[in-house]
């Protein structure tokens, strides 16, 4: 267990990116890093795009072998592009990666960020969810504090399951689920330094209580081909002559 300079932490934090920069969080990330960036490392394309923690995005997809990497938030003043995540000024079909990082469980359209996602992903395109995980220390102690509003517990915390079956839903096949760190959630360095035999026996034993879920996906397409069936196809019928009604040299005309 690794840990960095202590940062000065108070009772509350900006955002989840300023979290991140304390001691807590920046273990965590570096848990998560080690965890992304093979997956990163064998992901190529053009594009890729991150909502959510824009600040770190660059230490994030360090290891990312996408040519262009963007960012994405309607407030944040570091991301380059300022847009609502639920309509993305993005073209179908135009985005190898995307990287939904504490965005779904601080949004109240989930489901339109996932549709919209979808929509911008190029056919076998990958998508990372990155959140806390609900089954969890952390979990626990946001379902005590949620109601405080205080980062990092502040929000929805969704369910891998529940997530798998929205995915599952919108056309999204799942590669791999991680579960990273293991810290119990506590701000005071000075009593998690003591804890590493607590960290030890739930990396080892109690792997499902990992305080993020990590959830890669892919988006599938799968080329449907209409097949016409023997009784349904049409036949050309002759068409029948019409008879003229009046008419030279016709009996009625006698």
């Amino acid at each position: 267990m690794r840990f960095w300079r202590q940062t000065t932490e108070s009772k509350g934090f900006a955002n989840i990116d300023d979290w991140y920069s304390s001691e807590t969080g920046q273990y965590l990330f570096s848990e998560l890093e080690e965890k992304l960036s093979p997956m990163l490392a064998t992901t190529f394309g053009y594009y890729s795009l991150q909502i959510g923690c824009t600040e770190l995005a660059a230490d994030l997809q360090n290891s990312c072998r996408v040519k262009h990497q963007f960012t994405l938030d309607e407030r944040a003043s570091e991301a380059q592009i300022h847009a609502n995540p639920c309509m993305l000024p993005v073209a179908s079909d135009s985005v190898d990666l995307v990287i939904l990082m504490h965005h779904l469980s601080n949004t109240s359209e989930p489901h339109a960020v996932l549709r919209e996602a979808f929509r911008i992903l190029i056919p076998e395109g990958k998508l990372v969810i990155i959140d806390f995980n609900p089954k969890s220390l952390w979990g626990l102690r946001h379902f005590f504090q949620a109601w405080l509003e205080h980062v990092p517990f502040k929000g929805h915390f969704y369910t891998a399951k529940r997530i798998d079956d929205w995915m599952r839903l919108l056309g999204f096949d799942q590669h791999r689920h991680y579960r990273v760190g293991y810290l119990p959630p506590i701000q005071k360095p000075s009593i998690t330094r003591h804890l590493s035999w607590l960290e030890k026996g739930f990396r080892n034993w109690l792997p499902v209580f990992g305080a993020l879920n990590l959830l890669v996906y892919s988006k599938s397409i799968s080329p449907l081909t209409p097949v016409r069936h023997r009784w349904v196809t049409r036949k050309i019928l002759p068409a029948k002559i019409a008879r003229p009604s009046v008419g030279r040299g016709m009996k009625y005309d006698r």
